[in-house]
């Protein structure tokens, strides 16, 4: 008999060997990831584990949250990054389903995310799906000369005139020790630029606090003694996850694309499988086209609407503010850091 419970501390060792021994783990299903979230913004954590004769056949990462606008609901995965369950077989998954379905009738509604389609043909099930962004991998069980082989003509361009590196650096830092000069980067570029609302400084460092070194690393370059681009990088399982980007435009020396070669060629020399990208919107035609320039694999993730009190999707908060952007991006970078970014968690 499978039996579906709320992870404990009782249960947290067996749910870390579960993820550690799936194929398909992702930084998304730790618990090092969830904890970070919930020193940072306060999220309830409440992954399930199945268990059959006392043995953990399947687990799902479960967050709830009690935003100010939507209503009190469940989500596999807080962020635009799809995370859903693993299982090893059907009925394991449906257990799962079952359970989170029923959490979703004594609140608003539920989201199952996956980036890939759930194996579920009974409509009742999930009867809500969407196709959003997409997801750009590329796999690295080859060479770096290989791999470089199927990049794009202008990438390859790029990335030969090597006298770039004479007046720029490439730091690697895998103790957050660079965590500020990355934010005050990322907060210009992703909040200034795009009129995106960044993540809390607070997000960044309980992640190196809750992870073992070297799973967290922020990926910089600087010219001048000025920082012009940093990324910051998420090391588990199989899985590089490119995580949150911060590039000044620098048509010279390329910061982007010497950054990516970089975190390319580290994890292929430290015997990862596959370099994620992270999500694209479908629409956003340039960015698509930048990613795909790196001979990556494209997967379409899908986010499965279950009802509660509410028995309809609607549209995701964050797709219905574009108008703010511009409200955003005109305000002062200490207003952002000190009041904006902190106020995510009244939005989750």
């Amino acid at each position: 008999m499978i039996k579906v419970q709320t992870v404990n501390e009782e249960l947290y060792e067996a749910y870390t060997a579960y993820v550690v021994r799936h194929p398909e783990a992702r930084f998304g299903h730790d618990l090092e990831w969830a904890m970070a979230l919930r020193d940072a913004y306060g999220i309830a954590i409440e992954h399930l584990v199945a268990l059959e004769n006392e043995k953990v056949v399947g687990i799902c990462p479960l967050f709830f949250r009690k935003p100010i606008f939507g209503g009190a609901h469940y989500v596999t995965s807080p962020f635009p990054s799809y995370i859903g369950p693993l299982y090893d077989s059907m009925p394991v998954l449906v257990a799962i389903l079952d359970v989170i379905k029923s959490k979703a009738a004594e609140a608003q509604f539920a989201e199952v995310l996956s980036p890939v389609s759930l194996p579920v043909s009974d409509a009742a099930s999930l009867p809500f799906v969407d196709k959003l962004d997409f997801t750009y991998r590329l796999r690295l069980d080859t060479d770096t000369e290989k791999i470089f082989n199927t990049l794009s003509r202008d990438y390859k361009r790029i990335l030969r005139k090597t006298e770039a590196l004479k007046d720029m650096e490439l730091i690697v830092d895998t103790d957050g020790k660079f965590i500020d000069q990355f934010y005050k980067l990322y907060v210009s570029i992703y909040a200034g630029k795009h009129g995106f609302i960044p993540h809390t400084r607070k997000l960044f460092q309980k992640l190196f606090a809750r992870y073992p070194t070297g799973t967290a690393r922020i990926y910089l370059a600087r010219l001048n003694n000025k920082f012009i681009g940093a990324m910051f990088t998420l090391w588990t399982h199989n899985e590089v996850y490119y995580a949150w980007s911060a590039v000044n435009s620098n048509t010279t020396h390329h910061p982007t694309h010497w950054l990516l070669w970089k975190i390319i060629q580290d994890a292929a020399g430290e015997g990862y499988q596959w370099f994620n990208m992270g999500e694209s919107a479908r629409h956003h035609h340039g960015l698509n086209h930048f990613k795909e320039g790196w001979g990556t694999e494209v997967l379409e993730p899908c986010r499965y609407f279950i009802p509660g009190k509410v028995p309809m999707p609607t549209v995701r908060l964050f797709d219905r503010v574009s108008w703010a952007k511009s409200i955003i991006s005109r305000l002062p970078a200490v207003a952002i850091t000190n009041f904006l970014s902190p106020a995510i968690r009244f939005f989750l």
